[in-house]
């Protein structure tokens, strides 16, 4: 018995290196973190001063809804034009390699390069108006870079490849065969799809749509690079960041990210609920 007990603890001894780190790089800021927003430079004692000066100033509290209203229709746009990639390309067709790879592509680059692509593309000298005013479509340039819509463009191209990277793979699980059951029973595409397929991926699809969202709510450099971070798209980090890095204020810029962690555990726990009243599970064991 006193042996097993030793093993047991020497199995837990064993977890230290890897533990280790975790706590010091990982754990440890955030206890500290979390415990900063309680605090007010050259104050002693604990204080719920930060999170009132935020939730009562509109220069803060209104960086919960520019960020929402700009990454969660973009996730759903993305998640669309991803689903409806993938969808099409999982069997065997002609390009749909080349296609799959142009769509995750953007991945390769980074955030900074598609952001400085968007500029050049869309701006008012760019491609994009060039082309509409020599055809005659327009006769002044659409303002598509440095506000909102820049930012949701680049935002798209970056999401959208992210969910495919994701999508592909997930649709080779499902089993042909069971579509092409449902088609020799008499059943149409659209019946096929709405009642065969889209159950059997749709648990991994929100999973997916999840991850995403709560990883574009952290979004700065396309906010700031392409979007216009003093109103339209000024976010939880850009606030953040101005405030660690301008003001100074490590305590308020830790309020704001606990604020954002806190957006992101909510909207990861609305995904994950209206995920579990469908089918939670795949295919893939029948293939």
């Amino acid at each position: 018995m006193n042996q097993e007990v030793f093993a047991k603890k020497r199995d837990y001894l064993l977890l230290l290196p890897s533990l280790i780190p975790l706590l010091l790089l990982f754990v440890y800021p955030l206890l500290k973190g979390f415990v900063m927003t309680f605090q007010q430079p050259e104050t002693a004692g604990l204080t719920l001063a930060n999170y009132v000066e935020f939730f009562t100033n509109s220069n803060y509290y209104d960086t919960i809804w520019r960020t929402l209203y700009l990454v969660v229709p973009a996730s759903i746009i993305e998640l669309f034009i991803a689903f409806g990639i993938t969808y099409f390309i999982r069997e065997k067709m002609r390009g749909g390699g080349i296609i799959a790879g142009l769509t995750i592509f953007p991945l390769t680059l980074g955030s900074i390069i598609v952001d400085m692509a968007v500029i050049a593309f869309f701006k008012p000298t760019g491609w994009f108006n060039t082309t509409l005013i020599n055809m005659g479509l327009i006769d002044e340039p659409f303002t598509l870079v440095y506000n909102y819509a820049g930012a949701f463009i680049a935002l798209v191209i970056l999401g959208t490849a992210f969910i495919a990277s994701n999508l592909v793979g997930m649709m080779g699980t499902i089993d042909p065969n069971l579509e092409r059951a449902a088609r020799t029973l008499g059943a149409s595409r659209w019946v096929t799809f709405k009642r065969v397929f889209w159950p059997l991926i749709r648990s991994n699809v929100l999973t997916v749509f999840a991850l995403n969202l709560i990883m574009q709510i952290g979004v700065y450099s396309t906010a700031v690079i392409v979007g216009n971070p003093a109103s339209e798209t000024r976010t939880f980090v850009v606030v953040a960041f101005e405030e660690a890095m301008r003001n100074f204020n490590y305590n308020m810029a830790n309020t704001v990210a606990i604020v954002m962690g806190i957006t992101q555990l909510l909207v990861l726990s609305i995904v994950f609920a209206i995920r579990k009243r469908g089918y939670i599970g795949s295919a893939s064991t029948f293939k």
